[in-house]
């Protein structure tokens, strides 16, 4: 099997690697990376328009109402693969050479053959697959993928053109991990599993700061920047943990000083379900001075719970993450006079190039202080480490999403802890609120009476 197709780009050296391991081996399956930035979904695309050419050519075929199905292309999720590969496929591929049915999840190309193309994110999705005839498999960022939905792509390597079998190939690409990938392709010695690795600084087409912006985002996890700059799959199990369990450890034997006194915040996350818990944490910088935990209740009741509280604790500011019933809870707080940052985690990030949202860059950037030694946790309210705390902050995990740090949803938290990380929540919100709080005129310098008089009037004391 050779290319016919001339291609007028100048690919990389493993690039190359890859288009050569393609067209000359029958029956193979290739996964192409190892870091990120190697252009890979490039040369997936390139590669599948490319098939699509050699098969039309092949076997002269002509344009036809029911064009011949050659394969899928996808990725683990469909939005993903609409925002990313398909886009990437529209800037390189030839418009005049394709028609893409959006509706019915196709790439037509010439009249002649097609693609489907999707994620496996839907099981209904999936299941149309075992009466399909493929002869490529395309998945983009496959480490993200179900093995046993792969599996299910995999045996439809079927297709026939005029009676003749096509030549069957499989291509994945993939950042580190540990996963079936590793096991298969990195360390395994099956001879039609090639593994070509693709790192970022062979990469010419890269801007010249992403080197730099990787760095800087993992610079606190080294073993990341082995994988995501070198390609390293090795020594990456527990890697996907944001905050490492020794780095809270080490945060009781941190040591800070100040001048004057630190800032004193709340974090609040305000239970959304029937079996969460409202958690307000008092922090003097980014220790706990005292805590107050309570069941789901109305946002009335919780804000004036939390309003009371900042009559004893004085804090120079609340934070409330508005999501589900936090909105009320701020509104309410700032009603009767408090100083309240009402912030949605779901949002935009500050740094948006880096985080899909503004939940991970909170999270991250809390992993990232905890690893420079930059938070003191001792726990001062309570005799001993808050152990489930402790287990609540190293349970999140990441994944990296289109070039993207994306931290686990709660429930999935939830789901693998058996409660809600609340109490995680509540300390992340609280730092979010350290880095915007300013050091108000102390509280306690004030009468009651004066005090009452600068509130509202709603405050009900």
């Amino acid at each position: 099997m050779t290319e016919t197709k001339d291609i007028r780009i100048k690919l990389t050296e493993k690039q190359t690697q890859c288009w050569d391991a393609f067209w000359n081996n029958i029956n193979i399956a290739i996964l192409f990376g190892g870091a990120m930035g190697g252009g890979k979904t490039f040369i997936g695309c390139l590669l599948c328009d490319s098939y699509a050419s050699w098969v039309i050519e092949k076997f002269n075929l002509k344009p036809d109402k029911y064009p011949i199905n050659l394969g899928f292309m996808g990725r683990a999720r469909a939005v993903d693969f609409n925002d990313t590969t398909l886009e990437t496929w529209k800037r390189n591929i030839p418009q005049s050479h394709y028609v893409i049915r959006s509706h019915d999840k196709e790439i037509v190309i010439e009249d002649r053959v097609k693609f489907a193309f999707g994620g496996l994110d839907r099981e209904e999705d999936v299941s149309k697959f075992s009466s399909a005839e493929f002869g490529l498999v395309f998945l983009d960022q496959a480490e993200e993928c179900n093995r046993d939905n792969i599996a299910v792509l995999m045996s439809r390597f079927r297709q026939k053109v005029n009676g003749i079998p096509l030549p069957y190939k499989s291509l994945f690409t993939a950042n580190p991990k540990n996963c079936f990938l590793k096991d298969e392709f990195v360390l395994g010695n099956d001879p039609k599993k090639i593994y070509i690795p693709a790192l970022p600084a062979e990469n010419p087409y890269l801007p010249p700061t992403y080197m730099a912006s990787i760095y800087e985002a993992f610079k606190h996890r080294p073993e990341l920047l082995l994988a995501y700059i070198e390609g390293s799959w090795d020594s990456l199990e527990g890697a996907d943990i944001v905050i490492k369990d020794i780095w809270i450890r080490d945060a009781a034997r941190v040591v800070k000083s100040y001048i004057g006194r630190p800032k004193r915040v709340f974090g609040v996350d305000v239970a959304r379900f029937g079996d969460d818990t409202t958690v307000c944490y008092c922090l003097d910088d980014t220790d706990i001075e005292d805590e107050m935990i309570f069941g789901q209740k109305d946002t009335m009741y919780t804000a004036g719970k939390i309003h009371i509280w900042a009559q004893e604790k004085h804090p120079d500011l609340i934070g409330v993450d508005v999501i589900g019933l936090g909105a009320g809870v701020a509104d309410r707080l700032r009603e009767m006079g408090d100083n309240v940052l009402d912030f949605n985690s779901a949002e935009k990030a500050e740094e948006e190039t880096k985080y899909h949202n503004l939940r991970a860059e909170m999270w991250w950037n809390t992993g990232r202080r905890f690893a420079e030694k930059d938070i003191k946790l001792t726990w001062q309210g309570k005799s001993g480490e808050d152990k489930d705390l402790a287990r609540e902050l190293s349970s999140a995990s990441y994944l990296i999403r289109n070039g993207k740090i994306l931290i686990e949803p709660k429930e999935k938290i939830k789901e693998r802890l058996g409660r809600s990380p609340d109490k995680a929540d509540a300390y992340i919100i609280g730092l979010h609120t350290l880095n915007n709080a300013v050091i108000a005129e102390s509280y306690g310098d004030w009468r009651d009476d004066d005090y009452k008089a600068k509130c509202s009037p709603y405050v009900g004391l």
